[in-house]
């Protein structure tokens, strides 16, 4: 078959057939995309909770329970890559419209597994809990 495409086209075509797993393999940065799961100070209380987050260049951005009344717009990220530590700071509102303050510290896990996880300590407003949070 080689030899009816020709040259060019054989060499075309191993170029392909080594680029494509490389391409499916290949998910862009490991925080880039929604997240869901819950967090809550105790197992009897958890609060559902997701994120969708972005990477530009050597910014992390992104909103937790976009479309929801509490939404909060991530004002500070930061992702330390030496141990895949995650520093989150948020912004939003409650259901009263009061301001609500939200600070996550957590950790990636699973990195090579296309739902991976981050799980770590949640604060909003002071109150301390737990999460975990599975890519989709």
């Amino acid at each position: 078959m080689m030899e009816r495409l020709g040259t060019g086209a054989g060499v075309g075509l191993l170029v392909w057939a080594l680029a494509a797993p490389a391409a499916v393999a290949q998910e862009g940065h490991p925080l880039v995309g929604i997240w869901s799961g819950d967090w809550g100070p105790t197992p009897d209380e958890r609060h559902p909770v997701l994120i969708d987050m972005s990477w530009e260049t050597t910014t992390l951005s992104g909103i937790i329970n976009p479309g929801f009344p509490d939404a909060a717009t991530i004002r500070v990220g930061t992702l330390d890559s030496s141990d895949w530590t995650v520093h989150l700071e948020a912004d939003g509102v409650d259901g009263d419209g009061n301001p609500v303050r939200i600070v996550i510290d957590g950790a990636l896990d699973d990195l090579g597994s296309p739902n991976r996880t981050l799980s770590g300590t949640w604060t909003r407003d002071g109150t301390q809990g737990d999460f975990a949070l599975t890519r989709e």
